[in-house]
């Protein structure tokens, strides 16, 4: 699934990041599942210590990495263990596997209390929250992970559903607690049907961002012109944003899976269209000195569904090419060659239209 694609590729970037740290890392999966489907696909539990154990950097290998797999339902749980058992009869001692049969709100509680207990400072962590519906997953929860600043959640939001069930008067107690705020009311105003569900994605990334996190990724997933997941991630970094979005680039193009991000709703990644980066690029930085590092946090934000990779070639280099990008004359000798645009070089962007 298009799904487990981007967060495979998405922990492959991740895990050396933070293996650096020299505690605990800590990967949860809140809707465990039974590790594998009738349909042949893996789960989220296998893909999570299969990135971790087949990593190439030895460095990860060597991190404590404690995996939490929750599953409420009892036989899907009892499956996953056996799955477990069979693919992984010899895991390394610094891998641990723990499982809570309950939901996902009821084992945080848990959870959140034995990282608080083994480390004064949380551990970094990586939350996967793929729910069924929405009465598990309160923002009030997603509020607690995140007091943790090296945390992540990866999320899937179930547009459809809540869309059915907006005006059941029963159904509003799990839209607030979904929501964190009944704020989500103003939906009933709106008759247009992608107004509609613009406002709530809308509204979700901006209590993701109440709730600590400084940037939040949305992507939808198609096959074909069916809508499949709406996935939200959120992170306290620019770099764990910039990873996210380079994942989404490496899978989205792949069979019938097209990323349709907030920025653009039509934005296909098969054909790219880098206009949209120049013109953010020299909005945003027109008419003064800046960095290429000081750019690539930009680029690799929220605020942009490219990544950080992408800007030299496709951004800065068409830039200089039509004259619109200068580089300092004091660092006019860090250069080897033109078009290339070391990370500490100072450029400026000229205004389009705008003599230099």
């Amino acid at each position: 699934m298009g799904k487990h694609l981007v967060l495979k590729s998405y922990l492959n970037a991740w895990l050396p990041i933070l293996s650096r740290w020299h505690g605990r890392l800590l990967i949860i999966d809140g809707f465990a599942g039974p590790g594998e489907y009738n349909n042949g696909h893996v789960g989220s539990p296998i893909i999570a210590l299969d990135a971790a154990l087949q990593h190439r950097h030895q460095a990860v290998r060597d991190q404590e990495i404690v995996f939490y797999f929750v599953e409420s339902n009892k036989k899907r749980m009892e499956h996953l263990k056996a799955l477990v058992d069979e693919k992984y009869p010899s895991l390394p001692k610094n891998f641990i596997v723990r499982y809570a049969s309950a939901t996902f709100d009821g084992a945080m509680s848990e959870l959140l209390g034995y990282v608080e207990e083994q480390n004064r400072q949380l551990a970094p962590c990586f939350a996967m929250i793929d729910p069924f519906g929405v009465s598990d997953t309160p923002m009030s929860l997603i509020h607690r992970i995140l007091k943790n600043p090296k945390a992540e959640i990866y999320i899937s939001v179930m547009y459809e559903f809540i869309n059915r069930f907006l005006g059941s008067r029963e159904f509003r107690p799990h839209l607030d607690n979904l929501f964190g705020s009944n704020d989500w009311c103003r939906v009933q105003s709106i008759s247009d049907r992608s107004e509609r569900k613009e406002f709530l994605y809308g509204l979700y990334k901006e209590k993701l961002k109440e709730s600590r996190a400084t940037n939040a990724v949305h992507f939808e997933l198609y096959k074909g012109y069916r809508h499949v997941y709406s996935i939200f991630f959120a992170t306290q970094s620019w770099v764990g944003a910039d990873k996210m979005k380079a994942a989404i680039w490496s899978i989205a193009p792949s069979g019938d899976f097209v990323f349709r991000g907030s920025a653009n709703d039509e934005f296909d990644i098969a054909s790219p269209d880098f206009n949209p980066l120049i013109n953010a690029i020299s909005e945003e930085f027109a008419n003064r000195w800046v960095t290429p590092k000081q750019i690539a946090q930009f680029v690799g934000s929220d605020r942009t569904i490219y990544h950080s990779s992408q800007f030299k070639k496709n951004a800065l280099k068409p830039l200089e090419k039509s004259g619109r990008l200068i580089i300092h004359p004091d660092d006019a000798d860090k250069r080897t060659r033109r078009f290339t645009y070391r990370d500490d070089i100072r450029l400026r962007i000229i205004e389009e239209g705008q003599n230099t």
